[in-house]
């Protein structure tokens, strides 16, 4: 299965972009309240991860967009249609410059309104990025931000999971329970899980949730006890998305 993290390639925390002129700040204003207006009347029902990858190699093209780049992506969080943001530094893969990788989920009624609203997005109308989506049913389990302090802060890969086949009922209730201990413990959170059935369709991905730990062999060592992955019902992958950023918006 591909990335189902999203990598953005968005300059969100670029600080030398407050020169950029009365030209990008008009744009800006028009932009955003154009694509503000857009959101208002929409029913969000799903939720989608999705996965930018760098269309372009011109930084500068990056830098003029990212200030209206970053405003409509707060906009998207201030009306709940995208939640659970991360942010990645110093990322592995598809890197481009010292420009960050953003991770979130969005919110739409269906795929062709996600599409509407990444096509939107000035990173995919000036090509400086593409796109693809993924479901990933509802979200279960948010954050448990009291055990994660207790526990203290760390970096955070999401889990990707594929069920290779329908288990029985009692293992089911274990695997819950389990990731009920982990949620509590502080060492999982915003788990998504198709409780309703609802995408029915979907043959990339049964359940996704984020694991804290600071590498690879931590996260998995998180994972193993899991009673899905003791009797191999399912598969994971797991890809680092950094530091979490924001949540929903309540």
């Amino acid at each position: 299965m591909k990335r189902i993290i999203t990598l953005s390639l968005m300059a969100l925390f670029l600080t030398n972009c407050k020169n950029q002129g009365e030209k990008q700040a008009t744009e800006l204003k028009d932009r955003t309240e154009t694509f503000g207006e857009k959101q208002q009347t929409r029913k969000i029902t799903q939720n989608y991860a999705v996965v930018f990858n760098w269309a372009t190699k011109d930084e500068n093209l990056v830098i003029e967009n990212s200030m209206i780049q970053s405003d409509q992506l707060r906009k998207l969080w201030e009306d709940g249609t995208v939640e659970n943001v991360y942010y990645d530094a110093e990322a592995k893969h598809d890197k481009f410059s010292y420009f960050p990788n953003i991770t979130f989920t969005l919110k739409a009624t269906d795929e062709i309104e996600a599409k509407t609203i990444l096509d939107g997005l000035v990173v995919v109308e000036k090509g400086i990025a593409t796109y693809t989506t993924y479901p990933v049913g509802a979200l279960w389990l948010k954050r448990n931000e009291e055990a994660i302090k207790e526990r203290g802060g760390t970096s955070s890969f999401v889990a990707v999971w594929n069920t290779d086949y329908k288990p029985e009922r009692t293992m089911v209730i274990g695997q819950n329970e389990k990731l009920m201990e982990l949620w509590n413990s502080g060492q999982i959170e915003n788990v998504y899980f198709d409780i309703k059935g609802t995408q029915k369709e979907n043959d990339k991905t049964d359940f996704v949730f984020f694991v804290n730990a600071n590498t690879e062999e931590e996260a998995k060592a998180i994972i193993a006890p899991l009673p899905f992955v003791r009797n191999a019902v399912a598969s994971y992958k797991l890809y680092p998305v950094g530091i979490f950023w924001m949540g929903t918006k309540e």
